[in-house]
């Protein structure tokens, strides 16, 4: 079967120069466009990034795939300079992110929902990373029959128990609602995890992904729950997993509508992305089985 659509993904490319708790520095091209891109590239034809960018990009995608060189078509022109960010890796497993061009660049590369070309829609998925902007959410919602099965990954800044009434109310503009489970916590407090997926699935989306990091994920629609424990691997890099987490799910679902199979496919992008420093160069599809076969998931009851 031909598959046309692509699937979208709606955020950052960034140059990142991230520091390590052991002190440790690099610069790699990243942002959660980047990583979320490789991570649906693995499971679907054509994947497209819709994203400012500025000249130097060019610099850092040449061994790149080509959904990330420059003249690809959703990839708009906005500056000398693509985003730059500080990202430091806390010991407590958080981190802190600094645009380094300062706050005025960073939002003069966002893009809006009419900068998408129509010549990548109709689409069969789009992949947002977004925080609480209402008239993006609105103008998505507006057009969302363009735009395919809509997967939101809440922008950690977001998830604050003042934001929750903002979230919920956009949360019927969505199909696919992920998060990771400190940002759930910082929504719902201690709440049991099955109390938080209920919440969510109330609030409209129809499928949700906590993430939980080394501990893998629990993945939820309005008939099954499921504990997804990643795959055995080496992790040389945990930047830009959970977002390569988030594209092949939504890339997976897309393909067969199966929370196990999105689960599985998921997390054998997470943990190929994890096993060197930056995106990954090319795409090993039996690597890219091979985990997912590794990945075990099991159904779970009421509490957890």
């Amino acid at each position: 079967m031909t598959i046309a659509k692509s699937i979208l993904v709606l955020s950052n490319v960034i140059v990142d120069e991230i520091m390590l708790p052991d002190g440790a520095t690099r610069t790699a091209l990243g942002g959660a466009a980047t990583y979320a891109a490789v991570g649906a590239a693995g499971w679907w034809p054509s994947v497209s990034i819709v994203a400012g960018v500025g000249r130097d990009l060019e610099q850092f995608t040449a061994e790149q795939l080509p959904m990330l060189r420059p003249g690809a078509p959703g990839l708009l022109l906005r500056d000398e300079h693509t985003i730059r960010t500080r990202i430091e890796y806390l010991t407590d497993g958080e981190r802190r992110e600094t645009p380094l061009l300062g706050l005025e660049h960073f939002e003069r590369m966002q893009i809006s929902v009419e900068d998408v070309p129509e010549s990548l829609l109709p689409a069969a998925g789009t992949y947002c990373f977004r925080d609480l902007s209402s008239p993006f959410w609105q103008a998505l919602g507006r057009r969302s029959m363009q735009f395919g099965v809509i997967l939101w990954e809440l922008q950690g800044s977001a998830a604050t128990a003042q934001g929750w009434p903002a979230l919920q109310s956009l949360c019927p503009l969505i199909d696919i609602f992920s998060l990771n489970l400190p940002e759930a916590r910082r929504l719902f407090g201690a709440r049991a995890i099955n109390q938080i997926l209920s919440e969510l699935l109330i609030a409209g989306a129809d499928v949700i992904v906590l993430r939980m990091g080394a501990d893998g994920a629990v993945l939820a629609d309005r008939r099954t729950r499921l504990r997804l424990h990643p795959p055995p691997s080496s992790i040389i890099d945990v930047t830009g997993a959970g977002n390569s987490f988030c594209g092949a799910f939504l890339a997976a679902w897309c393909a067969t509508h199966n929370l196990e199979q999105a689960g599985r496919a998921a997390a054998a992008a997470a943990a190929y992305c994890m096993s060197d420093f930056g995106p990954p160069k090319r795409l090993d599809t039996a690597a890219l089985a091979e985990f997912a076969a590794a990945t075990r998931i099991e159904h779970i009851g009421a509490v957890l």
